[in-house]
């Protein structure tokens, strides 16, 4: 139950017999109380500017803010860090994923995707089809390409939404920042 519901409730009290008020008021009290966390954070999400709607995600213009952090941390302190795009393929029209399968398969995406990285990694989903992570305090690249691999893997796994296979294109690359300097046996040199 939302809250706007229990205070139109209360703000009915008046119109219940006098003996049915106090249990009401005790009523929606109770449920307030009971209500979970997870409700609550969902419902600020929900209504959130900084998040996406369908998978509570971070949407896109939380990540742009997130992502010139990232850029002015590595600048300051001369680290890198990588961006990792993850671009999905659902297919349209009639022989394509409807709207309901598609939201499921998105929300899925973005769990297996979520599991697959680091607490500390900024995730967003910046399109319709789209997401991206934040790769921040990198010691070399390999560690973005083992994270690459775990997301490949991850979204290998086959996905079942209302009963049936799907099989979404998905599309993986790392960009990292700044670009690397070339040390003098041409290979890449972070500071």
């Amino acid at each position: 139950m939302e809250e706007r519901e229990l205070t139109e409730i209360e703000n009915r009290l008046e119109k219940y017999p006098a003996q049915a008020r106090h249990d009401i008021l005790r009523l929606t009290q109770e449920l307030r109380r009971l209500k979970s966390p997870h409700e609550l954070v969902a419902s600020a999400i929900a209504t959130s500017p900084l998040y996406d709607s369908l998978t509570g995600l971070l949407n896109g213009g939380a990540y742009g803010v997130r992502f010139a952090m990232a850029r002015a941390r590595a600048t300051r302190f001369k680290k890198i860090f990588a961006v990792m795009s993850v671009d999905v393929a659902l297919g349209g029209g009639a022989q394509g994923v409807k709207d309901e399968e598609r939201e499921l398969t998105i929300k899925h995406i973005a769990g297996r995707i979520e599991a697959s990285v680091r607490a500390t990694d900024t995730l967003a989903r910046i399109g319709d089809e789209n997401f991206a992570v934040i790769l921040e305090d990198l010691t070399h690249s390999g560690h973005a390409e083992r994270v690459k691999q775990i997301v490949l893997d991850a979204l290998a796994e086959p996905l079942v939404v209302d009963g049936r296979e799907v099989a979404p294109g998905i599309s993986v690359g790392i960009e990292f920042y700044p670009s690397p300097h070339h040390g003098s046996e041409g290979t890449p040199t972070y500071n």
